[in-house]
């Protein structure tokens, strides 16, 4: 492991630790995708770990790569660094992240961030904890960053500067993809534009439809009439 178990203390002479509630459980489930995610795109030679505080002595409850890193798993103890972590912040807003490196008993290299999840009430229930393998070839490592690791086909992306920007962007879009359709005569193409917007959720956004509406040149109620129609189910 990355560093040494913890020797754990009662709760009633703890800094942070409190008594759970469910939206502090709810909290540390909603993260669980999140550890999913990093792991999925920094490969075998990161390890993501969740850690619930509402039980330290088996504080892990999702973990990625511990086995091909640390060695760990599901309902782990904290580490002594992390406790060390809770208690400098516990009193504090700021300050949940902190950056180490670290060198496992065999020689590996680890640069690992922390991240203190506090609930409504600020009061720390969890940690998301990343640790990369820095040891391992380049080359290795860099592997899970090629393309086919994830899709075969790239996707052009476009990443919008305001709301505007992306309404736009999405109806410009939208745009050459119905008039690409040689089976779409001129007469419904504002229709299948304005329906296929809704199906991309654009409608979600606060003040889009008249911003549609102005770049199709049609009226706020044409917008409404064929986004009604959509939800019922019409093409």
């Amino acid at each position: 492991m990355i560093e040494e178990v913890a020797t754990l203390v009662p709760d009633e002479i703890s800094s942070w630790r409190h008594a759970f509630n469910d939206g502090d459980r709810k909290i540390i489930r909603s993260m669980e995708t999140v550890v999913d995610g990093i792991a999925s795109v920094f490969g075998p030679f990161c390890e993501v770990v969740l850690h619930s505080l509402e039980d330290p002595a088996r504080s892990v409850v999702k973990i990625k790569n511990g086995l091909t890193t640390t060695g760990r798993d599901v309902d782990s103890p904290i580490t002594e660094e992390a406790l060390k972590q809770l208690n400098e912040i516990a009193m504090q807003e700021g300050g949940d992240i902190s950056h180490t490196c670290k060198r496992t008993p065999d020689g590996q290299l680890f640069k690992s961030t922390s991240m203190v999840i506090r609930n409504e009430h600020q009061k720390p229930v969890g940690m998301l904890c990343i640790n990369i393998n820095m040891s391992v070839p380049a080359s290795e490592f860099l592997q899970a960053f090629t393309v086919g690791g994830a899709s075969e086909t790239p996707v052009s992306g476009h990443f919008p500067a305001s709301v505007d920007d992306l309404v736009e962007n999405t109806v410009d879009r939208t745009i050459l993809e119905v008039n690409s359709n040689q089976q779409l005569s001129n007469k419904v193409k504002n229709k299948h534009i304005i329906m296929s917007l809704f199906d991309k959720g654009i409608f979600d956004i606060k003040e889009s439809v008249p911003l549609v509406a102005r770049k199709l040149g049609v009226s706020r109620h044409t917008v409404y009439l064929y986004i009604r129609q959509r939800k019922l189910g019409e093409s």
